[in-house]
């Protein structure tokens, strides 16, 4: 199972068939992003879209206290 930092670093992703594996407070969270692959019928990965580049995003993710991007 990923654990939230693992999946808020943005390193790691998850396809949409393991959506259980996800944390579930990041099922609420309007960080919570896909992307399809066009390789396989329209497989889509969930990763987490609070880390951007270089710098995180100005309003902190519920997992980290915040209220996300609705509460800013």
């Amino acid at each position: 199972m990923i654990t939230l930092e693992q999946f808020r670093s943005g390193e790691f992703s998850l396809p949409s068939s393991d959506l259980d594996e996800i944390p579930a407070l990041c099922l609420s969270c309007s960080y919570l992003a896909y992307k399809e692959f066009s390789v396989g019928d329209g497989i889509y990965y969930y990763f987490c879209g609070y880390y951007w580049g270089e710098g995180f995003t100005r309003t902190e993710p519920p997992c980290l206290g915040g209220l996300g991007p609705e509460g800013a």
